[in-house]
C-alpha cells in the first residue's frame, strides 16, 4: 500500500503504478521470510481483479484476508494455536493435544467440538483420557503409546506482544525500519539487538520470569530471528508504532 503512493482522490490503480509498486516491493523485501505470503496475496487479488484494480477493493481484500490463506500448498508451515484462537478457522491437517483435558462440563464439550471441526482432511488427537473411547466413525484408527520419551533437544518460541516491552518501541522506530522477517538478531539478557549492537526490542518482566524458568530447566538461548513486524497502536499516546515479534531458539545444555 505504501509503494502505491496514491492520493486521497485516486480510486483506480493504473497498471503502471501497480507494476512499479510490485517492483519496489520485490527490491525491498525479496529476502524476507514472509515475502512468498505477500506475493501470493497480490497474485490472488490480481486473479480476481483482471480488468480494473480499485484502491478501496485492495484495502478491503488485505484487511479481510487471513495469513493462512496465502501459505503455499507445498509449504511446511505449522500454526500453533489455542482452541479459542482457532475458532472460525480451518486447516487441512489438525493435531489436537489434550493433556489432562476435562470433558465433563458442557463448556468444555463445546470447546472440544470447535477444536475437532477445524480439520478439513485429517484430524489427529493426542490425549491421556478415555472420554473419546466410545467415539465411532469411518476410517478411525486408535493407537495406544506407552513409550517414555526423552526431553526435546531444542525449543522454539514465537513471542507475542505480551512478551515484549511495548513502550520501548517508540524510541527505536528507525532501527525497526531496517529489519525484515527472517533477519538474525542477537540475544541478550534484556532483549535482542541488531548487527550494530543496538537494542531493537526488550522483553517484558513477565517473559523475563518465563525465560529464567526455561533456563533453569536446562535450556540455553542460542539465537533469535525476526518473525513478524506488525503495527501497534498506543491508545494512551495516540500513536502507531512498528513492533518486532521475534522467534527464539533454545538448545538443551549437555551436562
Amino acid at each position: 500500500m505504501n509503494e502505491l503512493n496514491l492520493d486521497d482522490d485516486s480510486f483506480i490503480i493504473s497498471d503502471d503504478v501497480w507494476g512499479n509498486a510490485k517492483r519496489n516491493l520485490i527490491d525491498r523485501f525479496k529476502l524476507s521470510s514472509k515475502f512468498d505470503i505477500c506475493n501470493n496475496l497480490i497474485k490472488d487479488f490480481e486473479a480476481i481483479n483482471t480488468k480494473w484494480k480499485y484502491k478501496s477493493d485492495f484495502e478491503v481484500f488485505i484487511r479481510e484476508s487471513k495469513l493462512e490463506d496465502f501459505i503455499s500448498a507445498n509449504g511446511e508451515t505449522i500454526f500453533v494455536s489455542t482452541i479459542h484462537k482457532a475458532k472460525g478457522k480451518e486447516f487441512d491437517h489438525v493435531f489436537l493435544l489434550l493433556e489432562n483435558f476435562d470433558a465433563r462440563e458442557d463448556e468444555k464439550k463445546r470447546l472440544l467440538y470447535v477444536a475437532m471441526t477445524r480439520a478439513k482432511q485429517n484430524l489427529t488427537i493426542h490425549l491421556n483420557g478415555n472420554y473419546l473411547d466410545k467415539l465411532k466413525t469411518e476410517k478411525l484408527e486408535r493407537v495406544e503409546n506407552n513409550n517414555t520419551f526423552q526431553p526435546p533437544s531444542g525449543l522454539a518460541l514465537h513471542l507475542s506482544h505480551k512478551d515484549l516491552n511495548l513502550g520501548y518501541f517508540e524510541y527505536v522506530q528507525k532501527r525497526v525500519d531496517t529489519l525484515t522477517s527472517g533477519d538474525s538478531i542477537t540475544v541478550s539478557d534484556e532483549g535482542c539487538k541488531n548487527e550494530k549492537g543496538e537494542f531493537v526490542l526488550k522483553f517484558s518482566k513477565k517473559f523475563l520470569e518465563r525465560l529464567g524458568k526455561i533456563q533453569e530447566s536446562g535450556f540455553e538461548l542460542k539465537e533469535a530471528k525476526v518473525n513478524f513486524i506488525v503495527h501497534w497502536i498506543d491508545n494512551d499516546k495516540k500513536i502507531e508504532v512498528k513492533i518486532v515479534l521475534p522467534e527464539l531458539h533454545f538448545e538443551k545444555i549437555r551436562m
